[in-house]
Parts: C-alpha cells; structure tokens; sequence
C-alpha cells in the first residue's frame, strides 16, 4: 500500500493459519415460553439455525443462565419485526437446573 495513503500508525501483520475467531454480539430477546430442555424467544434478528449463545433470565432470587443453540425458526412471534427462534439448552449449572425447576414448578401450581 502506498505510504502516503497508509493513515495506521502502526502496521498490521496478515495471518495465514486458521485459527478459530469469536465475536460475541449482544441481542436483546423477549421470553416467550420455556421447558426444561429450551426456550421460544423473539428477537429482532432471524439468528441463523445452529447459532450458539448464552441466555441469561432472572426468576428470582438467583440469575439463570445456560447455553443455548438455535434449532429452528417459529411462525409466532411477539411483535411486528421480531423473529421467533426455538432453542435448546446446553450445559447449564447445578443452581440454574434448579432455579428453572423450581421456576417450571411454580408456573404449573
């Protein structure tokens, strides 16, 4: 690149392996239902399927959270621009099962 047109001030090195990159993105989602194996959310952008993430929700006293993967994509969603997007859970730890039991428990009485 022509050094007069060059505004970096410090040069970059080009990579040439494949080594794995994250870019973790922040979405806003709206809880529509949950189980105990996923969730049905809606979110401004259609996530592809297969898209991992992290979901954490307040139930009460202790925060949940669990890895989710997109599964598939749902006709409802709560408002107009908004995609429906079906997960499923990952690994989770031993407080958030329990704090989604007792969470799913609650609803059914």
């Amino acid at each position: 690149m022509d050094q007069m047109n060059e505004r970096r001030r410090t040069p970059r090195v080009e990579l040439h392996h494949d080594d794995d990159l994250r870019l973790e993105l922040r979405h806003r989602v709206q809880l529509l239902d949950i189980s105990q194996t996923g969730a049905l959310i809606s979110c401004e952008t259609r996530l592809p399927v297969g898209t991992r993430g992290q979901v954490r929700i307040g139930f009460g006293p202790e925060p949940f959270s669990a890895e989710v993967a997109v599964k598939r994509h749902h006709t409802k969603a709560s408002r107009t621009g908004q995609v429906a997007l079906g997960t499923m859970f990952g690994s989770m730890d031993d407080r958030s099962k329990r704090q989604l039991e007792l969470f799913l428990q609650r609803a059914k009485d």
